[in-house]
């Protein structure tokens, strides 16, 4: 009888073992998921900010005193800025037209204050013109939950499209466990990005 409760017990204790290996190496696992999908959030964020800054620093390109270097901009109610056109630098390194719009696509789910919410989801897609028509051009994201262009002075005071010298840009992206395959979205956080752009060709373009 004792040898029999040593073998129930020898069989319990490997089974705990077993039990605890399993869930470190599912905690593993799963952390290591979590950090690929992380790093792939931050290279995406760090790569779009870049294409972003260096497209509004080259705004003006090449446009005579007489002419309007950005030609459409509007931000809606929700502070989301869903158009933004002007004169820049196109793939062929050449002057073109360089336009922004804005979509809904999806929600995104993220917790903020211990408060569960639901965000609309953003796609943001560039656009340059060739010949008659905009195409679509790279630069684009499907993944924003903010994204925000305001106007500025070189003094930071509040611009039209006739006075702008400066752009401030705000945008957000969601870090999103699986963005193609999961029906609803559940997001686990955001990842912010600001600055502000000036560009020499606008204060070219605007010293009357």
């Amino acid at each position: 009888m004792i040898i029999l409760y040593d073998h129930i017990i020898s069989l319990l204790i490997v089974g705990v073992i077993v039990l605890l290996l399993f869930n470190v190496q599912q905690r593993a696992q799963q952390s290591s998921i979590e950090r690929t999908m992380m790093y792939n959030a931050k290279k995406h964020t760090l790569d779009l900010a870049s294409f972003l800054e260096r497209d509004l620093a080259n705004a003006g390109f090449e446009t005579p005193p007489v002419e309007q270097a950005v030609l459409e901009h509007n931000t809606d109610a929700d502070g989301i800025t869903d158009t933004l056109q002007f004169w820049g630098v196109g793939a062929s390194g050449e002057r073109t037209r360089i336009a922004y719009g804005v979509s809904v696509v999806d929600t995104f789910r993220t917790t903020f204050r211990q408060m569960e919410l639901v965000l609309p989801l953003y796609e943001l897609r560039r656009y340059e013109r060739r010949g008659p028509d905009f195409v679509r051009a790279g630069g684009s994201a499907p993944t924003l939950t903010r994204f925000r262009v305001d106007l500025r002075t070189s003094g930071d005071g509040v611009a039209d499209l006739e006075t702008v010298q400066r752009f401030r840009l705000r945008f957000a992206n969601a870090v999103l466990p699986d963005f193609n395959s999961d029906k609803y979205l559940k997001g686990y956080r955001q990842l912010h990005w600001g600055a502000t752009v000036s560009s020499p060709s606008l204060r070219v373009t605007y010293e009357f």
